[in-house]
C-alpha cells in the first residue's frame, strides 16, 4: 500500500515539472527596456500541424490591441519547446514564411533576414526563444535570455511577424489561439 502510495506522488511530481516551468516562464507581466507587457494570450505549438513541440506566448502593452499584431506598439513572443529542434529548422520556416507572405518585399530585405536568421541555434528540451520587438530599436532574439542578434530596421522587424501573424502563417491554429484568446 505504501509502495503505490510513493509511486503515485513521484509520478504526480514527475508529470507536473513540466507545467511548472511553463508557469514560471509564462508570467503574467515581462518588463522590456521601455515598457510593461502584460500575456495576452497562450497557444500550443506544433510542428506539421499534429506534433506538439511546446507552447507560445504573446506579451502586449495593451491586450485590447490584439487585434491589431502590426501597429508599432511594443510586443514580445515567447517560444518555449519540449522537443530538440536543430537551427536549420527555424532558419529555413523563417525564409519560407517570409517569403509567402511578403512577396517582393522579401528580395529587398533578404540579406538583412538571412543575418538575423543566422543567430538560430540549435535548441533542447526546456529551451525557449523570445523576439521582442520595440518600435525604436526593432527585433530582438534571445535565446533562454541570452540576446543572440538583432533586426535593427522597425519595418522589418514588424514584416518579420509574418511568419505567425501573416495571411500564410506558420501555424492557422496559433495565429488564431495567440491573436483571438483574451486570457484576463
Amino acid at each position: 500500500m505504501d509502495k503505490k502510495w510513493l509511486a503515485r506522488l513521484l509520478m504526480l511530481f514527475i508529470t507536473s515539472l513540466p507545467v511548472v516551468q511553463a508557469q514560471e516562464l509564462f508570467p503574467d507581466y515581462i518588463d522590456t527596456r521601455n515598457a510593461r507587457l502584460s500575456r495576452c494570450s497562450r497557444a500550443e505549438l506544433k510542428a506539421f500541424r499534429l506534433i506538439h513541440v511546446g507552447n507560445a506566448a504573446l506579451y502586449l502593452d495593451d491586450c485590447k490591441k490584439i487585434g491589431n499584431i502590426f501597429s508599432a506598439d511594443p510586443k514580445h513572443l515567447r517560444f518555449l519547446y519540449e522537443k530538440a529542434i536543430p537551427a536549420k529548422a527555424f532558419k529555413e520556416a523563417s525564409e519560407e514564411y517570409l517569403k509567402i507572405n511578403l512577396g517582393q518585399k522579401y528580395a529587398a530585405w533578404q540579406p538583412a533576414f538571412d543575418k538575423f536568421n543566422s543567430h538560430y541555434q540549435d535548441i533542447k528540451e526546456g529551451d525557449y526563444y523570445d523576439l521582442i520587438y520595440d518600435p525604436r530599436t526593432g527585433l530582438q532574439l534571445n535565446l533562454n535570455n541570452k540576446p543572440l542578434g538583432a533586426l535593427n530596421d522597425p519595418a522589418q522587424s514588424l514584416a518579420y511577424l509574418n511568419i505567425w501573424f501573416g495571411k500564410e502563417p506558420f501555424s492557422e491554429e496559433l495565429k488564431d489561439s495567440l491573436l483571438n484568446v483574451l486570457e484576463k
